[in-house]
């Protein structure tokens, strides 16, 4: 029989912890015998509860234990993380990418640090003089967490390590891990509606499993159905049916247009997105800029003289409520052939894509939409539709670049090679069977409702007061500010 261990500490997401109990609760229709390792408030802190907060870590783990004893996971089969002592010597990181190398003792800790610190700000400008008492937290912790999964996977044999996405500080280092010694892991992640997807030795953020991913769900698909599947999808984010997913334009005023559109112009949209979740993901990368900043400047300068061609970039709505680097940056951007749309502008993005005679995007799904219908998409960085061949112009060098922009009558690429994309974004992942997700309060498990608190949360809530100091220092080095008394019931969940 095969023996599991499974990483669960996201008590305080109504949707992750459910996605975990669906999951654990097929293992035991399997053959797998599997052991859930907990936190029991010993991380320094984690995304869901980055401040420590006791009450928080309360719930977190009164959820789960909730949960644990309805899937019918016996006491001796949950085990504690344990407190390690962390001593190392940290150097000053002078930026982010001396923070995405660092390893300790042969393993990258680095992406998982800076993912966190990344998340926690949505600020990529990363080093030692703005973050330090915060970069020293995370990377403690990682330590910590790496310290305890050596010493379990060594005393409990595990065939297979699960975890929840693996992106964050206190999960990465195990990944980085299980790589190092060739020990298979499986991260899980929600799908589309209704389901959840296990990435088998992969981030659910890799362009390449995902890519494989959707050529094989489509090669599976009915004949009959797929094609309308996919093109209902397109429809389905134009017409801003979050039933989907979110809609990032369905506040905005159909067919809006900016006052001072001239269609006689080469007018170019540039659609950014939000560059602190995939900005740590190696995938990501590209060579030809390291900010989309840097790369809009670049190519807004080139043809600062020539009249002929105005650019209009649609910051994405997902930086609404963003005031980081990225936007102070655009905030100083004055070049005459330039209009900035706000994120909250209600300027139509599609009324955009369809008036402009082609755009630009760094990885957002704006651009494989514009192809589906019928414009001409440049691709500059990297997206889960990459590697799927004629859905956008890939330039490989700026020269190139510059020349599709002046091109006139540039053809836009294939409509048909955009339909696996929309069919795996209706159809990936595992259909729930035990978890039905219906918001923060609303969502069940088998049929009964995932509570916020239960009663084991107050005995928990006591249990954690007397870790205070960890709360203290937690809220200290994410805030920069001293804990006081208001704090006590600020937290998320």
């Amino acid at each position: 029989m095969k023996k599991y261990l499974i990483y669960s500490n996201t008590g305080l997401s109504s949707r992750q912890i459910g996605l975990t109990a669906e999951y654990l609760e097929t293992l035991n229709h399997e053959e797998v015998e599997f052991k859930i390792i907990m936190c029991n408030g010993v991380l320094a802190n984690c995304y869901f509860n980055p401040l420590h907060n006791s009450i928080a870590c309360a719930s977190c783990q009164s959820r789960s234990l909730h949960l644990l004893k309805e899937i019918g996971v016996s006491s001796k089969d949950i085990i504690s993380l344990k407190q390690h002592e962390v001593t190392c010597n940290l150097p000053f990181f002078n930026n982010l990418q001396e923070v995405l190398d660092y390893e300790f003792e042969g393993i990258n800790i680095g992406r998982g640090v800076a993912s966190s610190v990344i998340s926690y700000y949505r600020d990529y400008h990363i080093n030692s003089k703005k973050y330090h008492d915060v970069l020293e937290l995370e990377i403690k912790k990682s330590i910590n967490v790496l310290s305890n999964f050596k010493e379990l996977i060594r005393t409990e044999s595990p065939d297979k390590i699960g975890l929840f996405n693996g992106r964050f500080s206190e999960i990465h280092p195990l990944l980085e891990y299980c790589k190092s010694i060739g020990l298979d892991f499986v991260s899980l992640e929600s799908g589309s509606v209704g389901t959840y997807e296990l990435f088998e030795n992969s981030l659910p953020h890799s362009i390449k499993y995902r890519h494989q991913s959707m050529i094989e769900l489509w090669e599976k698909g009915s004949e009959l159905t797929k094609k309308q599947v996919a093109h209902d999808w397109f429809k389905k984010k134009r017409n801003r049916d979050d039933s989907i997913e979110i809609s990032f334009t369905k506040n905005q005023e159909h067919n809006a247009l900016p006052l001072n559109f001239k269609s006689e112009l080469n007018n170019v949209l540039i659609l950014n997105s939000s560059e602190d979740e995939m900005k740590v993901i190696e995938e990501f990368a590209t060579e030809l800029f390291d900010t989309q900043n840097e790369a809009i400047q670049r190519i807004v300068s080139e043809f600062e003289r020539n009249q002929a061609v105005h650019f209009y970039l649609r910051i994405h709505p997902n930086l609404g409520k963003v005031d980081n680097v990225q936007m102070k940056e655009i905030d100083q951007f004055q070049f005459p052939n330039l209009t900035v749309i706000g994120p909250n502008d209600p300027i139509d993005t599609y009324a955009l894509l369809d008036a402009c005679d082609k755009s630009i995007v760094f990885g957002s799904t704006s651009g494989i939409e514009a192809t589906y219908w019928g414009k001409t998409s440049i691709l500059l960085g990297k997206s889960f539709y990459f590697y799927l061949e004629d859905t956008c112009y890939k330039p490989q060098s700026y020269e190139e670049l510059f020349e599709l922009i002046i091109t006139p009558d540039l053809s836009p690429k294939s409509q048909e090679s955009c339909l696996p994309y929309g069919y795996y974004f209706s159809n990936y992942g595992i259909k729930t069977k035990y978890f039905d997700y219906q918001g923060l309060n609303n969502s069940t498990f088998k049929g009964k409702r995932i509570r916020k608190w239960y009663p084991s949360t107050v005995f928990l809530a006591i249990k954690y007061l007397f870790q205070f100091k960890k709360w203290a220092t937690a809220y200290r080095a994410v805030t920069g500010n001293r804990w006081k008394l208001r704090d006590f019931f600020r937290y998320k969940i």
